[in-house]
């Protein structure tokens, strides 16, 4: 399903993609595939907890001036795939306000597990928080990673897991980080390769 972004609007075909303005929801799961640019606005996951949600980036410009560019609230797994040849941006101005009763202070921000691949590259500006954070599991298999962020590069709550990938980082605390105060066999980093 292609989602195309203009600026300060999308389009998307699909009844599983809610658009109100420049906050576009995807609310089942699938494979969409996103265009174009979004000024001050967010792409939002609210699928099913059971539900499996490929995000690809194909030369995609996304910018959030108060919140998350990309926000996973629910879904069972998300892969986040950079499209061949693509170069894309994910950007927060400086500041995070509340949309819900998550506290959401990274501009890829997501409650469930994440996985990062593809063979573009993602640059990701965090004025203010964190780059990647997810709340569960974050993996990353391939890819080219340009992160600066005022806080962690980043991080996972269960673990983060880094198979491959070209990665320059940033930072103004760790440039990754994995910590799970709740559960002492969590919050592990696993490097098995990798460009840093």
């Amino acid at each position: 399903m292609a989602i195309t972004l203009f600026g300060d609007s999308a389009v998307c075909d699909s009844d599983a993609v809610q658009i109100s303005g420049t906050t576009i929801t995807i609310c089942d799961e699938g494979t969409y595939i996103l265009t174009g640019s979004l000024e001050d606005g967010m792409v939002i996951v609210n699928a099913h907890d059971t539900d499996k949600v490929q995000l690809v980036l194909d030369n995609v410009q996304i910018t959030s001036a108060t919140s998350a560019a990309i926000y996973v609230l629910e879904a069972d797994k998300v892969f986040l795939t950079t499209a061949a040849d693509s170069d894309n941006t994910l950007s927060n101005g400086g500041s995070y306000e509340a949309i819900d009763d998550n506290n959401i202070d990274a501009v890829l921000f997501s409650k469930a597990d994440l996985t990062l691949n593809g063979a573009g590259t993602l640059t990701i500006n965090a004025a203010a928080g964190h780059g990647v954070v997810s709340k569960d599991d974050l993996v990353i298999t391939s890819g080219t990673y340009q992160i600066t962020a005022a806080s962690h590069g980043l991080s996972g709550k269960d673990s983060v897991r880094i198979a491959g990938g070209t990665f320059t980082i940033v930072s103004g605390k760790d440039a990754v980080q994995a910590e799970n105060d709740e559960d002492a066999s969590l919050g592990f980093l696993y490097v098995a390769g990798g460009s840093f």
